[in-house]
């Protein structure tokens, strides 16, 4: 059986997003207006809709907010961790869980994005243990 891999298609709204991800940058939203950040990408602010949002690197930390476990549906036949994770930055991002056994994640978990790179035009975030995260994977 082949597996099937759904790739994001950066557009013209995420394209910063993507480009950043790919040199290993975690980069959110924020309003020009009111400072407030957002997740995920938007042509407008949702803090003041007439607003276009700037583009501002985050610190990549944060923390688990929940997660699931999925048993099935992976088609290398292990587990893996979607989660919720709350960054520094009051932001909420879903996203995959690695480097924590499964008995040891719980709410609260500090995390840090690290970056698999899937091609030479995508590389997608992860969050894992700080001591962990920082790198990128071929």
């Amino acid at each position: 059986m082949t597996a099937m891999t759904v790739l994001p298609i950066p557009d013209e709204t995420s394209a910063p997003f993507w480009e950043a991800a790919r040199e290993g940058r975690f980069l959110i939203q924020r309003c020009p207006e009111t400072g407030r950040h957002q997740w995920y990408p938007r042509a407008h602010s949702i803090h003041a809709p007439h607003a276009k949002p700037d583009w501002v690197e985050t610190s990549g930390r944060g923390e688990l907010l929940t997660y699931s476990v999925i048993h099935r549906g992976n088609t290398r036949g292990d587990p893996y961790t979607c989660a919720l994770v709350r960054l520094e930055e009051g932001v909420t991002v879903f996203s995959r869980i690695e480097g924590v056994a499964e008995e040891d994640l719980r709410a609260g978990l500090p995390l840090s994005v690290a970056f698999h790179r899937v091609d030479e035009t995508i590389s997608l975030p992860v969050f894992r243990p700080p001591s962990d995260a920082g790198g990128s994977d071929a």
